[in-house]
């Protein structure tokens, strides 16, 4: 009976650990950056070229949708200290006022509400703006199996 338990418990725990590694998976934005379950709309983490944080919402068919009554904060959480990075809205989410600070890789936390006062739900990103010879993304949003 032991031995039939050791084994019951050896495969629910496989099966935790696959199921963890699918959740994690990166998916892949409309343009080229992560890709993050938010709701009421998913949202886009991006770096644009002149390197701004762009944040874009979508629907469920991908296309970009007006972020409603949604508030995001993005903060940067560079070797020297944390750093609250100021945004601006668009037309379809929000985007960073100055360039993000130097210093990548480092880790940013983005903060997307649904509304003001809501409890937010946070997503934590490593930004690394290396690319990836395999998906040719920027590292913080590599889709290659392994990363």
């Amino acid at each position: 009976m032991t031995y039939l338990r050791t084994i019951l418990v050896a495969a629910l725990l496989g099966a935790a650990f696959v199921s963890s590694a699918r959740a994690e998976k990166v998916q892949a934005g409309p343009k080229g950056g992560r890709l993050l379950e938010t709701t009421p709309a998913r949202a886009e983490f991006f770096v644009t070229p002149e390197k701004k944080a762009e944040v874009v919402f979508y629907d469920a068919a991908l296309q970009p949708v007006a972020p409603g009554t949604q508030v995001v904060t993005l903060t940067a959480e560079v070797p020297g200290g944390r750093t609250t990075v100021a945004l601006e809205p668009t037309a379809t989410g929000f985007i960073s006022k100055e360039a993000l600070p130097d210093g990548a890789p480092y880790r940013v936390v983005l903060q997307v509400r649904s509304a003001p006062g809501d409890k937010p739900q946070n997503h934590r990103i490593d930004l690394n703006l290396a690319h990836c010879g395999g998906c040719s993304r920027a590292e913080y949003a590599c889709t290659c199996e392994g990363h």
